[in-house]
């Protein structure tokens, strides 16, 4: 879900502001045991999609009330599409009658960022990663992909707006910084070598979409076209569009966060001369 429904814009401003997300793997292998209040309520909240007939299972949205009752759940699936977990969602605000959270709330909430790339004004050094997960959605499933690169204070910089911008302004990141991060977008197969792969297109327009005192929201969104040769130079192409978005500490004047996905990548090989064409799914997003 992190490349579909959770990085849609309307996903995850009504999630963050009329409900409070926590993510609980159900995959306990070389993890800290879980205590014995955290398994009363995994086998509460089963028990209770059992009597109903809800579905649940160990990839699933389960969606509480403040008082640990069950108002609905959504398998992955489905929740994986935005146009299934958003009216899910709208219907259950509306239903429960429930009231925006406050910005303190929202706040208090949330994840602790990432260690983030120093200010404008400082020095050239390593700054914050880049994680980008690739993955093939039809044909053999050869799971997921996952690259760490390493961002400097000048990429970060690029993502940031004019100090006297104004929202609605846009403005494009240098091909020199998008590039090296597209190389990354490469299928999950055995052949893992970025640099084998050369970016033939790499765009990314950003636009101030909001502006306060302490944050800014910039929208992005761009295309890629990447030759991964797998031995031959002609042998396949990825093609992606981009969709995404950035926050930004004006006072810090430091990127805070980051995601681009795209859901409907494709990457095309040729096998007898003729194409053979494979979905796929890229994402990018700042972390540790």
């Amino acid at each position: 879900m992190r490349v579909s429904s959770l990085s849609d814009p309307r996903v995850m401003d009504l999630i963050s502001t009329y409900f409070v997300p926590v993510l609980v793997s159900r995959d306990d292998y070389q993890r800290t045991p879980r205590s014995e209040d955290e398994k009363a309520e995994l086998l509460r909240i089963d028990r209770e999609c059992a009597r109903r007939g809800l579905k649940g299972g160990s990839v699933c949205v389960f969606l509480l009330a403040a008082n640990g009752d069950l108002l609905a759940t959504q398998r992955v699936q489905q929740a994986c599409k935005p146009e299934n977990l958003l009216p899910l969602l709208q219907q259950l605000i509306a239903e429960q009658k429930l009231r925006p959270r406050s910005q303190e709330a929202i706040q208090a909430s949330a994840a602790q960022p990432a260690a983030i790339a120093p200010s404008r004004d400082r020095k050239e050094v390593e700054g914050p990663f880049l994680h980008i997960w690739t993955r093939l959605d039809t044909g053999p499933n050869y799971g997921l992909g996952h690259d760490r690169v390493a961002l400097s204070v000048a990429q970060c910089q690029a993502f940031l707006p004019p100090a006297d911008a104004k929202p609605g302004t846009s403005w494009n990141i240098p091909e020199e910084i998008t590039r090296p991060l597209f190389q990354y977008g490469y299928p999950p197969f055995p052949q893992w070598e970025a640099k084998d792969c050369k970016v033939q297109k790499g765009t990314l327009k950003a636009t101030l979409a909001a502006t306060s005192e302490d944050e800014a929201r910039i929208q992005l969104e761009g295309e890629m076209l990447l030759k991964f040769p797998l031995g031959r130079p002609s042998e396949g192409y990825i093609t992606a569009r981009f969709v995404g978005l950035a926050r930004e500490d004006r006072k810090k004047q430091t990127l805070t966060s980051l995601m681009l996905m795209s859901e409907q990548a494709e990457y095309v090989w040729y096998w007898q001369g003729k194409p053979q064409l494979r979905k796929m799914r890229i994402a990018l997003e700042l972390g540790p």
